[in-house]
């Protein structure tokens, strides 16, 4: 039954009454906004707040006084731009990555453009990329034909940057970056060399000197170099495979740049917090967790903390100083006195002042917008002055519980369940399932999510898993999932879903599955593999056909790509296609819901249609919708409150 719908801005005007959709259309609307402020940071002297917001769905960057908050100025760039990730470099001034809007996208897109400027909005000016202007009697060492991206603020040398430059031409290839001073003021360079082949990350010491390099081969090994600075060369430090293969990731030099401390999981299955001595490369062990992955917390060149997140994050304390004691009573201060576990509420430091007197924190819990606080140390003041999302207003929205069961492998899985809102009887409730994207490395986190709630809201309960492959619970757990997209993957949400429902957690007979990426894949393969268990499923900017990513996908521009694809779906292409929903489409019993964009480079519209096409052929229930101008996920908030009406309405009919 083919039911293809293109959408178009005019059909926006059309009201469905809100009892079709379980909430109302300005919950949706308001829901299905993306955060307007992002990326508050304060000024290295602690006087200037600096936030991203939007303005007419573009990125601006307002600042304001610290000392009482009063707005200084907006920077609002030209039509086609808008603010990208930036960062202070001095007290008075900002370097700020160029976004353009471009074509037809919805998302724009970064040219690794520089832009710099004055928290007063003086002295403007691009320092690198297209925009920059050169004189012939000031020529630069690289051209204009790349990208740059800021490595390190110089701390002692307020009027320059160390940035890595990429020529457009090689970033494919596996070419080496430039490492330039740049003058924040007028661009001008000076090269302080090239990085080894491949690398996409550099570290330097305390001297500012780029010392550690990470970086893909063309066969999908991870490298890690490690400069010799008396011969002024990069050796090898460390090869891996990319996916599963263990890894050394560096983090900070420290003492006196005689150890480099890294995560590292090339002998362990989790990853080690440790101190190399970069002299005679002997190790000193700080921190490791025997079933969970670290997440440290380094200020400067101190490791004050490391986290592991089964369900909740668990914090282990690991220094004393000044950073250490402000972060443990701001941790303290929002989970009831506790400083070992975030029950209530995750902190995260954005931005100290270098006296370390002024902090900019987030904190985030699972059923409120993230709110940005100030803390002045010196005068114990504590301020909550930025909401995330402001639109989101809600106080009573359903709280999300960690849970963990072990399968039928005898491995043990993490997720995360959330009850339909005001709903007393769990056994009657219907349950949507909500597996993540990718499926090797990301993973799902206690954490607010729209998504989430808004169909709590509409009346179902939510199931996420981390199943074999998510990222945080260990290099074998994750290599688990490799090559198992149809397999074990799906073994693990079926045998999830079957568990919530033995508990008695929702009604059996009412399940249905939604994600969006690999998530989108999950929601056709789960249909396909458990028809009695699944009544209805959602795929949003899905994958459907695993060997047709070898040849249409955004990834075919990386130079590494196919070789990291063959160790994520697989490296037998019959498995593949085995594993592929669209070659068991006959098999498909529930009503599926795709929608996805038609500027989408990752999971590009050849994998929709391709699952079309045997959808009809087999006359199967389904509704396609392809979206003009949208990507990987949509970024439009129109398109995203469309996206969950029709989701809301299709459940509501189908479950």
């Amino acid at each position: 039954m083919k039911n293809l719908a293109l959408i178009f801005t005019f059909l926006f005007s059309f009201p469905i009454c809100s009892e079709a959709l379980g909430v109302s259309e300005d919950f949706l609307e308001r829901f299905s906004s993306l955060p307007s402020y992002s990326s508050a940071r304060i000024s290295p002297d602690g006087k200037i707040i600096s936030v991203i917001f939007k303005i007419e769905e573009k990125d601006a960057l307002a600042f304001f006084k610290a000392d009482d908050f009063s707005l200084i100025n907006i920077l609002k760039l030209r039509e086609d731009q808008q603010v990208g990730p930036y960062r202070w470099v001095n007290n008075e001034r900002v370097v700020i990555n160029i976004n353009y809007a471009v074509g037809t996208l919805e998302v724009p897109v970064s040219y690794g453009e520089l832009f710099a400027v004055n928290y007063d909005l003086s002295k403007p000016n691009y320092i690198y990329g297209i925009g920059k202007k050169t004189s012939s009697s000031r020529k630069t060492i690289v051209d204009k034909a790349s990208a740059a991206y800021v490595i390190d603020r110089l701390v002692d040398d307020p009027k320059h940057i160390l940035v890595a430059a990429y020529t457009f031409a090689k970033t494919t290839a596996g070419g080496s970056a430039t490492i330039l001073r740049l003058n924040v003021y007028n661009g001008q360079q000076k090269s302080y060399g090239k990085t080894p082949p491949g690398s996409g990350g550099v570290l330097t010491d305390s001297k500012n000197e780029p010392r550690f390099a990470i970086g893909n081969s063309t066969d999908g090994e991870i490298i890690t170099y490690l400069k010799d600075v008396k011969e002024d060369e990069w050796r090898v430090f460390t090869r891996s495979k990319a996916l599963g293969g263990g890894k050394i990731t560096p983090l900070a030099f420290i003492e006196n740049d005689t150890k480099v401390l890294v995560l590292d999981d090339t002998q362990t299955s989790t990853a080690i917090v440790k101190a190399i001595d970069v002299n005679d490369l002997s190790e000193e062990v700080l921190f490791h967790h025997p079933k969970y992955d670290p997440y440290p917390q380094v200020i400067d060149e101190t490791l004050i903390a490391v986290g592991v997140a089964p369900g909740y994050m668990q914090v282990y304390w690991m220094d004393d100083g000044i950073e250490a004691q402000i972060a443990n009573q701001l941790l303290k201060t929002f989970n009831n006195g506790d400083d070992s576990i975030a029950s209530k509420a995750n902190v995260y430091i954005a931005s100290f002042s270098e006296d370390r007197n002024r902090i900019i924190f987030q904190v985030a819990d699972d059923i409120s917008s993230p709110k940005y606080w100030f803390y002045d140390v010196s005068e114990q003041r504590l301020v909550d002055f930025l909401n995330v999302w402001p639109e989101i207003k809600e106080k009573n929205l359903s709280p999300t519980n960690p849970f963990k069961f072990k399968n039928s492998d005898g491995i043990m899985l993490h997720g995360y369940f959330t009850n339909s809102k005001n709903h007393k009887e769990r056994s009657s409730q219907p349950l949507i399932v909500l597996p993540h994207g990718g499926p090797i490395g990301p993973r799902d986190s206690w954490d607010f999510d729209p998504d989430v709630q808004i169909l709590s809201n509409a009346g179902y309960a939510v199931m996420k898993i981390n199943y074999r492959g998510s990222g945080g619970y260990g290099k074998d757990f994750l290599k688990a999932g490799m090559g198992e997209p149809g397999g074990i993957i799906q073994k693990d949400i079926i045998e999830a879903t079957e568990w919530v429902l033995g508990q008695g957690w929702a009604d059996k007979d009412r399940v249905g599955i939604y994600g969006g990426s690999f998530g989108g894949y999950s929601a056709v393969q789960a249909p396909i593999l458990r028809p009695d268990l699944f009544k209805a499923g959602v795929a949003y900017v899905g994958i459907f056909d695993l060997n047709l990513d070898f040849k249409e996908g955004g990834c075919q521009a990386d130079y590494s790509c196919k070789s990291q694809l063959s160790q994520q779906w697989g490296d037998d292409p019959e498995k593949r296609a085995a594993m592929s929903p669209v070659n068991y489409a006959e098999k498909l019993e529930s009503p599926i819901l795709i929608v996805s964009g038609e500027e989408d480079n990752r999971c590009p519209p050849e994998q929709v249609y391709a699952l079309e096409n045997e959808l009809i052929k087999y006359n199967k229930d389904y509704k396609l919708i392809m979206v003009p101008k949208e990507g990987h996920g949509f970024s439009n908030p129109k398109n995203r409150q469309m996206f969950y009406r029709e989701m809301l309405m299709h459940f509501n009919k189908n479950i």
